[in-house]
């Protein structure tokens, strides 16, 4: 008797935990408990550029697919993008350019402080970069630069932006699109990856 006293206890507590824990659960329609993702952890960190005076954003066709001029023996894939204050690739093949005003600016800066990048969303293999970000200073120079690809998810960066690439290249290129970014180019979109393999063409055919 005492036996069956005891494991009725131990059913009754083991329901009782369960009951707990599922009203802290989202539910279904079909009533079953299901576990919530894991919010993303959202850590800020102070800007490192502090003397910018403006920030602009630039976007082009593959820069890895057209430029050719070395930088200290270095391929377009790896070599220092900014050298003397100044691109070391030509800027005559940008195909936009917005200065951020001051509002902008706040929403750029708070995107790139905040570590929000979601563990799913890891490097590729490849580097097609179109897009960047250029701070300037009162001169007009280039102080800092953070260069990235949205397709492959990776980036190059000034040495005084290292480290600051910890947000989803999606919510990137939704605050791209909001400043009036409109070179965006995914495999699917048969458009716009025939506009950048013609201009491509173009640039050799003219060599």
């Amino acid at each position: 008797m005492k036996k069956i006293f005891c494991l009725f206890i131990i059913v009754f507590s083991v329901i009782a935990c369960y009951d707990k824990k599922s009203k802290n659960l989202p539910i279904e329609d079909e009533g079953i408990p299901i576990v919530k993702s894991v919010s993303r952890t959202i850590h800020k960190r102070e800007f490192p550029i502090k003397d910018f005076s403006k920030i602009e954003v630039v976007s082009y066709y593959d820069r890895i697919m057209w430029d050719t001029l070395e930088y200290k023996k270095n391929v377009p894939f790896n070599k220092v993008l900014v050298d003397n204050y100044k691109l070391t690739f030509d800027s005559t093949k940008i195909q936009e350019r917005v200065i951020l005003n001051k509002v902008q600016e706040k929403e750029l800066l708070n995107l790139m402080v905040c570590d929000t990048c979601i563990p799913e969303q890891i490097s590729a293999a490849c580097y097609k970069p179109r897009h960047m970000i250029l701070f300037r200073d009162k001169k007009n120079r280039i102080i800092g630069y953070d260069e990235f690809c949205i397709e492959c998810v990776g980036s190059r960066s000034s040495d005084n932006l290292n480290g600051f690439q910890k947000y989803c290249y999606s919510d990137m290129q939704k605050l791209l699109e909001n400043f009036g970014i409109t070179l965006f180019i995914e495999s699917g979109d048969e458009k716009r990856v025939k506009e950048e393999i013609d201009f491509i063409e173009n640039i050799r055919k003219s060599k």
